[in-house]
């Protein structure tokens, strides 16, 4: 019995004990329970912090903590959405940035590759910006235009820009180096802030002027070379109506001069035709084969009452057999005639006029070279040119019309060949046709 009583005291105090014990571990359980929620944030945010990048879904809590778990996975996902937002608005920034750049980039290589000039001028009318084309037409450097005043590069009335209420203007100015004649125009910006900026538009019209001085001369000219022929048409034709004539070579005389002035007017009205249909293509060719040596011969022929009243010494020199040319003998024959007749025509009296034809390979060469006044090098591209006639008082004084060159250039090349020149001034000028062979191999002259 003491033995059991004594077990049995035993036993509750250890039975007491375990309890005791199992109540601590409760208590310590519940207190670490209420603990472990905010001791895993810590450790997660330990984890994480090293790496501001990493996905917040890491920090998020398990479900086993409750209320707690949810309200702080829920602050995470609102800190998610926060920063996908953000990232979202600084990648849509970096796309406008890019995109301003690009097209800031286009605008840019747009504004250079214009075929105007331009000009932006900030304060005290300093170049700010010029593209390729200004630098060119003023034949400066990128470096030698940043600051410089637009007076001083162009003229200096052009200072009357810097009036905020002056007028824009459009203007011609010739420069002397580069020699070029430049229509300025502008344009004034006025910003938000008050301040302004002037574009400069550059434009090169030097051909636009020679074209119309070329027209003006034209005019000019063919209104002498219509007027000549018709005052005399007009003054023989009342001199037969006055029926005061009864001597018959009177009489010839007049209807000779009338007959000869209108094939002079239909020759004007012609080449007028002519250079008007090969200027559009819509001149018809009939090509055949050529014999350009008895072509030649012809044409010699025809200006050689012309050279005798002038005392100019023609000659033909032709090689044994020449080839037959491919080509439109009617037009041919215009061009050598406008060669020759200008040989003769600008030859001062007792020169000398060489006409002389060779081949060379699948080509032959025409040539008709003169002891004339010669063409200065500045114009002899521009003699080829429609209404263009020299400068030199010597030619100018000489009637004309200046079609007669840019037909034969015309003419020769739709028949697929060239015409060149030669000359110096005071040496006398040389002119080369090239035309292609025919399908004969050569014929005897």
């Amino acid at each position: 019995m003491l033995s059991g009583v004594v077990f049995s005291d035993v036993g509750l105090a250890v039975v007491a004990a375990v309890a005791g014990g199992g109540a601590g571990y409760l208590i310590a359980r519940t207190i670490h329970a209420r603990r472990s929620p905010f001791a895993q944030i810590r450790s997660n945010l330990t984890t994480v912090a090293c790496d501001v990048e990493s996905d917040l879904t890491r920090l998020q809590l398990d479900d086993c903590y409750g209320l707690i778990s949810q309200g702080w996975n829920r602050l995470l996902e609102e800190l998610a959405e926060a920063r996908r937002e953000l990232e979202g608005a600084q990648l849509s920034e970096q796309v406008h940035q890019t995109l301003e750049r690009y097209q800031l980039n286009w605008v840019r290589h747009l504004l250079h590759e214009m075929p105007y000039g331009l000009l932006i001028l900030g304060d005290d009318l300093r170049v700010e910006f010029a593209n390729k084309a200004a630098r060119q037409l003023l034949g400066k450097e990128e470096d030698e235009l940043a600051g410089q005043r637009v007076s001083d590069l162009i003229d200096e009335s052009l200072a009357c820009l810097a009036s905020s209420g002056a007028a824009m203007i459009d203007r011609t100015f010739e420069l002397s180096s580069p020699a070029v004649s430049l229509r300025v125009t502008s344009l004034r910006h006025d910003d938000a802030q008050g301040g302004d900026q002037i574009a400069v538009f550059l434009r090169d019209v030097s051909q636009e002027m020679q074209s119309e001085q070329a027209r003006n001369q034209f005019l000019y000219h063919i209104t002498h070379e219509l007027r000549t022929p018709l005052t005399n048409i007009r003054a023989y034709a009342e001199t037969l109506s006055g029926g005061v004539l009864d001597d018959p070579d009177a009489l010839r005389d007049c209807y000779n001069v009338i007959v000869g002035e209108t094939q002079r007017l239909s020759r004007l009205v012609e080449d007028l035709l002519s250079v008007s249909q090969l200027e559009v293509g819509s001149a018809r060719l009939d090509m055949n084969e050529v014999n350009i040596a008895r072509l030649l011969r012809q044409v010699v022929e025809d200006m050689q009452a012309s050279a005798d009243e002038k005392n100019i010494e023609l000659m033909l020199a032709l090689p044994s057999k020449v080839a037959t040319v491919l080509g439109d003998k009617d037009r041919l024959a215009v061009v050598l005639t406008n060669l020759v007749g200008n040989a003769v025509k600008y030859t001062p009296s007792g020169g000398r006029v060489e006409v002389n034809c060779a081949e060379d390979g699948a080509r032959v060469q025409i040539r008709v070279a003169d002891t004339g006044h010669g063409v200065a090098a500045e114009e002899q591209e521009l003699i080829f040119e429609k209404f263009y006639r020299s400068a030199d008082e010597r030619v100018a004084q000489l009637p004309g019309t200046g079609l007669g060159l840019a037909i034969a250039r015309q003419t020769v090349q739709a028949h697929g060949g060239a015409i060149e020149l030669e000359s110096e001034p005071g040496k006398g000028s040389v002119f080369i046709v090239w035309l292609n062979a025919g399908k004969a191999s050569a014929v005897t002259r």
